[in-house]
């Protein structure tokens, strides 16, 4: 039994996934990366809110999509803190929550390249500054593709019904709309796995790692559903509270997704390493060896 067990751990490709994965503290990672995107939420929400109008949107359509990107028990219980949100207005608090929001996200986007270059085992080159205006140059660049994205869809149920087309096409659009928004949400994902790492992982590696963290974020919704209806009993003395609870979890087990997703990209460019990696190797191998002989 001894002797099955020893063949199973020396084996080169469990070894590589057991190396990968013990690299970085996924659970400490994935905590910290919630807790900064918990603390954009907000702000963000009252973002949307004061800039609902200028695209003929209203506080229903932004629920929608809400509803579209969260489980449906996410949705219900955090529905009222969200709408009391969206109320919020004011340049103020429009000012304060932009700089609150970017300050967040920027924390985001720093701790996943933290993670993931951890996953990969480099450490990147820039100085601590210069490496927080990299990662907030990511994050406008993938946000503001699905944006583009959620506006492009969102401009069906306002606008298309003014144009002079058929009721058919116009209902086709609409039909479209999630599609759309879990495309944008691909897309977004793809980019984070594949250029944000300091290392830059193969594009069709990156899929699969963005296609594992979609598989995982599904089934982690069926099983929220039951969770949150446990944790909605024990957390009902305070809805404010709870549904701040539940949206941490609800963000912690995204991270946590997205991260187990990035080892599966490192352990595949490991198992399968490009020519120029195999390059790297051999020079690398081909130097220690001439320095040995220096030496002697």
């Amino acid at each position: 039994m001894s002797e099955i067990i020893k063949r199973i751990f020396n084996n080169r490709v469990i070894k590589t996934i057991i190396d990968v994965s013990m690299r970085v503290d996924i659970v400490t990672a994935s905590s910290s990366i919630a807790y900064f995107g918990l603390l954009s939420i907000f702000p963000a929400i009252i973002i949307i809110a004061t800039l609902l109008p200028y695209f003929g949107l209203t506080i229903s359509t932004a629920l929608s999509y809400v509803q579209m990107a969260v489980p449906t028990s996410v949705y219900d219980f955090s529905r009222p803190i969200i709408e009391s949100i969206l109320g919020q207005k004011g340049v103020g608090v429009l000012s304060a929550s932009i700089i609150i929001t970017l300050w967040s996200l920027s924390r985001v986007v720093a701790s996943i390249r933290t993670a993931q270059n951890g996953i990969y085992g480099v450490q990147p080159k820039t100085i601590a500054i210069i490496d927080r205006f990299i990662s907030m140059a990511w994050m406008i660049l993938v946000l503001g593709i699905m944006g583009i994205l959620l506006i492009i869809a969102s401009v069906g149920s306002n606008i298309l019904e003014a144009l002079p087309i058929s009721a058919n096409l116009v209902q086709q659009i609409e039909s479209a709309k999630s599609p759309v928004v879990i495309g944008g949400l691909f897309i977004g994902a793809s980019l984070f796995n594949w250029v944000l790492p300091v290392k830059k992982p193969r594009l069709q590696w990156a899929l699969v790692g963005t296609i594992v963290q979609v598989a995982i974020i599904i089934w982690l919704t069926k099983i929220f559903g039951w969770y949150v209806s446990l944790a909605s009993q024990a957390y009902t003395f305070y809805q404010a509270l709870s549904s701040a609870i539940i949206l941490l979890l609800w963000i912690n087990f995204i991270a946590l997704a997205a991260l187990i997703g990035t080892i599966v990209t490192a352990t595949l460019e490991e198992l399968f390493p490009s020519q120029n990696d195999k390059l790297a190797v051999i020079q690398t191998f081909g130097k220690s060896i001439i320095r040995k002989n220096g030496k002697k």
